[in-house]
């Protein structure tokens, strides 16, 4: 694959009401999304993680600037998979010497995303098609980011997509946490189901305390306490309650992952990497084997534009869709207006449709309104 542009698009959308987790608050919507066009003039599109903290947007468009550009070679036959173990191993001795895997991890991911979409559009190809023939088309989603203030109005808004999974933000004061479950649960039918979402904020103390007390209809507990403690910890946690804990959203490099799959015991069953986050298509697509050997399903993260979402569903279907997609139900202009076309959701499922690539081509239009400058990468041809 040769190389002829990259730009990026810094986009963001101040929010009226931020955002609120156990950890902190997002005031806007951002998304960087990347443009690699190749020397037909064919466009690929990726989205490298930028929700935290609020200035992370600028200091990842200096990554790719300083960092990423003079290590990409343009000139050499590479597949996406290849320019990622390329820049990885270039990177490593950045990450070693800063001590920031995460953002040197997500500056990669975005554009390995965009690599993959690149060449689907090449071989006139579903992205999940070029990843395995056999991809499975239609994705059931479960609405996350519900407030605990605001969730009669984000039921309401899921059942109208025709979703019937939630997650409910917790992680904060124990009771508060419990009495926000009850009620949630207690407006659900029967066909519906609640997962609930720390955001590694209960510290161990606090987690001993409420996992007893946590309802055992609740589907899961994503991230109960900090992704890094250590896998004891983890177990010695799930062993006081029958709901499943998921994470994995949080490991930001492959030895994170190496040593999950590795471990006698998982830590958990439900394994929620994010494209965006670490690894893109090639790092997370590699997980897929190990997901099947080990018996574990697969719920990607994602929290950011259709660009992200799409590549989310995308692996998705590739592996098999042994997972739900994960779909924020808060209004999010970056999802839903940013493509040319609609989302391709339907009954509470998003569809992998013919479409080549992963299907989003972001209306000019609405870039040249979020995004108040493009920015060309200098690339050494």
């Amino acid at each position: 694959m040769n190389i002829q542009n990259i730009t990026l698009y810094p986009c963001s959308i101040p929010l009226a009401k931020p955002v609120v987790t156990s950890f902190g608050k997002m005031i806007a919507r951002s998304s960087l999304l990347i443009a690699v066009t190749d020397c037909d003039g064919q466009t690929g599109w990726g989205e490298c993680w930028c929700n935290f903290p609020s200035g992370g947007m600028a200091y990842k468009v200096r990554l790719y600037q300083d960092t990423v550009a003079p290590r990409i070679p343009t000139q050499a036959d590479l597949t996406p998979s290849q320019l990622f173990n390329h820049l990885t191993e270039a990177l490593r001795v950045i990450a070693c010497q800063t001590g920031d895997q995460g953002a040197i991890g997500q500056v990669i991911a975005g554009l390995d995303i965009a690599l993959w979409d690149l060449a689907a559009r090449q071989q006139q190809q579903p992205l999940a098609a070029l990843l395995n023939p056999n991809f499975h088309r239609q994705l059931p989603m479960y609405a996350s980011g519900v407030d605990r203030k605001e969730i009669e109005q984000r039921i309401a808004s899921a059942r109208s997509l025709g979703i019937t999974d939630y997650k409910l933000k917790v992680g904060f004061e124990p009771r508060d946490d419990l009495d926000a479950i009850e009620y949630f649960l207690s407006q659900l039918t029967t066909e519906e189901s609640l997962a609930i979402d720390a955001n590694q904020g209960w510290s161990v103390a606090k987690a001993r305390s409420v996992l007893p007390e946590i309802p055992n209809e609740i589907h899961w507990i994503e991230e109960p306490i900090l992704a890094d403690e250590p896998f004891e910890q983890w177990a010695e946690l799930q062993a006081l309650t029958a709901v499943p804990f998921s994470g994995g959203e949080n490991y930001l490099h492959k030895g994170a992952y190496t040593a999950y799959f590795e471990s006698i015991q998982k830590p958990f069953h439900i394994l929620q990497p994010d494209a965006c986050k670490w690894g893109g298509i090639t790092g997370v697509s590699d997980l897929f084997p190990a997901i099947r050997h080990a018996g574990i399903a697969y719920y990607p993260h994602f929290l950011g534009s259709a660009v992200g979402l799409a590549a989310s569903a995308h692996l998705l279907a590739a592996e098999g869709g042994s997972g739900l997609l994960e779909y924020d139900i808060q209004p999010n202009q970056l999802r839903d207006g940013l493509a040319i076309e609609p989302l391709p959701v339907a009954d509470g499922s998003y569809q992998i449709s013919d479409h080549v690539g992963h299907g989003i081509d972001p209306n000019p239009t609405v870039l040249r309104q979020w995004c108040q400058e493009s920015i060309v990468l200098e690339l050494t041809h």
